[in-house]
């Protein structure tokens, strides 16, 4: 408990800057990305995302980062693919690395995180929980992270009932 609210302390303090720099790249991917394709929009349905006519993607050929390099690289070095990832989602704007763009599961992993954002209500609550779930149990262990990797899988296997 003592961790836990002493990751929360830590956290709150990058939550203004982290909300307006996500903001900032959201409006960036809306842009000038494209829109979902209609097998995207249907795993979009799936996954239960409100407003899916709002989701752009955007390939970029490197994910941007607001750390200098040395943090990225302590982050990487403890799993968190700070620099080196794959995409990288913001509301309804995702990025994608190039070389990446036209992985199923990658998009349907974002479109996930997309579904996190609207659940818990905003940038703030989506950032404050997926920080304080990263920097306690690690990236491959937050429970934001597990769920967008199971329901891709299952999108992607056909494997996931429609909401209603």
């Amino acid at each position: 408990m003592i961790k836990k609210f002493s990751i929360t302390l830590a956290i709150y303090p990058i939550l203004p800057f982290a909300t307006w720099w996500l903001k900032h790249h959201e409006k960036f991917a809306l842009r000038r990305g494209r829109k979902l394709s209609d097998e995207e929009l249907l795993w979009s349905q799936k996954i239960g995302i409100k407003h899916a006519d709002k989701v752009r993607i955007l390939a970029i050929n490197k994910i941007p980062t607001p750390l200098p390099s040395f943090i990225e690289n302590f982050l990487q070095h403890r799993g968190f693919p700070a620099g080196n990832a794959s995409g990288m989602c913001m509301r309804y704007g995702i990025y994608a690395k190039e070389t990446n763009a036209h992985s199923k599961f990658l998009i349907a992993h974002e479109l996930v995180h997309t579904q996190q954002y609207e659940r818990l209500g905003s940038i703030w609550a989506f950032l404050k929980a997926y920080l304080q779930e990263t920097t306690l149990l690690g990236y491959i262990h937050s429970p934001l992270e597990k769920e967008a990797n199971a329901t891709a899988e299952a999108i992607l296997n056909n494997d996931f009932p429609t909401t209603t």
